[in-house]
């Protein structure tokens, strides 16, 4: 195992309510690091999160699990929780060791009672936040009810990073507001082509990027002083600013995900990377809620 400095350490709390796909994504994470060989599945019972008997007899995650895995020179901590109502006992513990909480929500559910019920805990704890909303390649998956549920009841700091151009079972094309590029994926999903947004995209893309970089901007005196003066920023700019508005809980990036068909878990592991806080640049301890 390789040795990283604390900067380069990330510890993410895999949260949602039951079925929105925590452990199918922490599957996925470890393969495309190359940590495990082939993707275990929840309903086989071999996945490496949930390893014990009583969860094998019950069909999903009973308890946390602690695992790993190494992403462009970073290590990222994962910590996969229940998402059972009457499980919150395992989410607790790992809400207080995260640095970052990765909320996932079902794209054809939307936002459950299961799923306010986290945000209550995580509310306690003022983490940032990531959203993912996964499953889009679900037949009746709706990404832009679940976003607007997600802002609804999260509020204005639900930020759009990524949305999907197609959604149900052609799922396969996101667009990038950070990198303003678009993800094309095989069926099998993996490393994807990047391809130009297509012009039938563009003006959506260019007005929910304005928002972005207005997001990013706001977190910071020079940042906004460079925004006014160029009327953009570039992209290391972003990540700072995007970094510092996770930090104040301004900025709630949402990213798109099938994790069952390995779309879009690359990406977000970068973005986990390059902008999401770690333990060494969150305020003292004093300053945060912990009871």
């Amino acid at each position: 195992m390789n040795s990283f400095d604390a900067k380069h350490i990330k510890n993410v709390a895999l949260l949602g309510s039951h079925g929105a796909g925590k452990t199918t994504l922490a599957e996925t994470m470890l393969f495309e690091a190359g940590l495990i060989t082939r993707r275990g599945r929840v309903e086989d019972g071999n996945t490496v999160s949930d390893h014990t008997d009583l969860e094998h007899q019950r069909g999903g995650s009973v308890y946390a699990a602690c695992m790993h895995t190494e992403w462009r020179n970073f290590k990222i901590n994962i910590i996969d929780t229940p998402g059972l109502d009457d499980l919150v006992g395992e989410t607790i513990p790992a809400l207080r060791v995260a640095d970052t909480c990765l909320l996932l929500l079902n794209a054809h559910h939307g936002v459950e009672v299961g799923t306010d019920l986290v945000w209550e805990q995580m509310q306690r704890f003022d983490r940032p936040v990531l959203i993912g909303i996964n499953q889009l390649d679900h037949a009746n998956a709706d990404f832009d009810t679940t976003l607007a549920q997600a802002q609804d009841h999260f509020g204005p700091a639900v930020t759009v990073m990524q949305y999907p151009v197609e959604q149900g079972e052609g799922f396969h094309r996101i667009i990038d507001l950070l990198k303003m590029t678009m993800y094309v994926f095989k069926d099998a999903g993996g490393k994807p082509e990047k391809q130009p947004i297509p012009a039938s995209e563009k003006e959506r893309a260019d007005a929910l990027h304005k928002v972005l970089v207005e997001k990013a901007a706001e977190n910071d005196e020079t940042l906004m002083e460079h925004y006014f003066e160029k009327g953009e920023l570039d992209e290391d700019e972003m990540r700072l600013g995007l970094k510092l508005g996770m930090m104040k809980r301004t900025v709630f990036p949402v990213f798109c995900l099938s994790a069952l068909r390995n779309m879009g878990s690359g990406r977000l592991m970068g973005f986990i990377d390059n902008v999401a806080p770690s333990a060494v640049e969150m305020p003292p301890f004093p300053a945060r809620r912990w009871t």
